[in-house]
């Protein structure tokens, strides 16, 4: 079974799914629509190979997904998110998580009982992204997020991170802050711009190795919903003040020279939050600039921009 998912909050620890990471294909499907979601949603409907679609109900775009797709026979599943983080919340999602399960054991006909080992594998692979976050002012950002996407596209017991290539230059260094990036090709712009990456709160890097290691023993799903809810916020859980925090904190103890704020048309979520973020970071004296994508192909009119934006800093 090939499973699309959509979102960080989607428990790996259940069953493989391949990870959305753009789409060209027939993007027809739907217009005036958040890119991210309608390409999304242009992937389930055209897609052949795609035997089911599970997404999150954490925004207004994500809510209205089923409403597309759920008259095709594929397996949909729309899994709701808590906003917070106490143990109510905990508890709650838990429970949506073992519905979830039962939902696609019922569906493909199967009976799933790896989940210990698959999250012991998903603790170590966590891991070995995290070192490389860690170590991101002398490796290729680029090579980095690009082995991470073709990482998050395999059966998880396949997944390993890729080498990337080490960067000896001296680029202006810079904070990624937006969703779920699904045009690599800017990170080419940016590195060829001698913008230098060392920090980000992308959902597939920095808020991905923001979530704690998930435990094993007593109620496994708690433990599964307790991991996923420990990771850094994501602006559809609106609690902006929290994000641009922990956000701050990491740009200041990395002197960054300036912030890329990367947003998708039609996305209110990263819009709301980029009017509160660039007020406060104007009060830290930190530059920024906004990148708003319309496709999972749209870099090439934002090479003068970027040019621009690293002579300013």
């Amino acid at each position: 079974m090939k499973i699309l998912s959509l979102s960080n909050f989607i428990p790996e620890q259940i069953c493989d799914t391949e990870r959305f990471v753009g789409y060209t294909g027939n993007t027809n499907a739907i217009s005036h629509y958040c890119q991210y979601a309608a390409d999304y949603i242009s992937q389930v409907l055209y897609d052949n190979s795609i035997d089911g679609a599970v997404f999150p109900k954490s925004c207004d775009s994500t809510r209205i997904i089923k409403s597309y797709i759920g008259q095709t026979d594929k397996f949909i599943y729309q899994l709701p998110v808590p906003s917070r983080k106490d143990e109510f919340a905990i508890t709650y999602f838990a429970e949506e998580i073992k519905a979830y399960k039962q939902a696609i054991e019922a569906h493909f006909g199967i009976e799933i009982t790896n989940i210990e080992k698959r999250i012991e594998a998903l603790n170590r692979r966590n891991r070995e992204v995290k070192l490389l976050y860690d170590n991101l002012e002398n490796i290729s950002y680029c090579d980095y997020l690009t082995g991470i996407h073709k990482m998050l596209t395999k059966p998880l017991f396949e997944q390993y991170v890729p080498e990337p290539k080490k960067q000896d230059w001296k680029g202006k260094r810079v904070y990624l802050i937006g969703s779920f990036l699904t045009d690599l090709d800017i990170l080419e712009v940016m590195e060829k711009s001698k913008l230098r990456v060392v920090g980000d709160n992308l959902p597939e890097s920095g808020r991905l190795v923001s979530t704690i290691p998930c435990k094993i023993d007593y109620d496994i799903y708690k433990n599964i919903a307790t991991s996923i809810l420990s990771g850094r916020l994501s602006p559809t859980q609106n609690n902006f003040g929290e994000i641009i925090a922990n956000d701050i904190r990491e740009i200041k103890e990395k002197e960054v020279n300036g912030v890329i704020f990367l947003t998708r048309k039609y996305c209110e979520a990263y819009d709301y939050l980029y009017s509160v973020y660039e007020k406060k970071l104007r009060l830290e004296g930190i530059k920024s600039l906004k990148i708003s994508l319309a496709n999972s192909e749209d870099h090439k009119k934002f090479e003068l921009a970027l040019e621009a934006f690293s002579d300013m800093i």
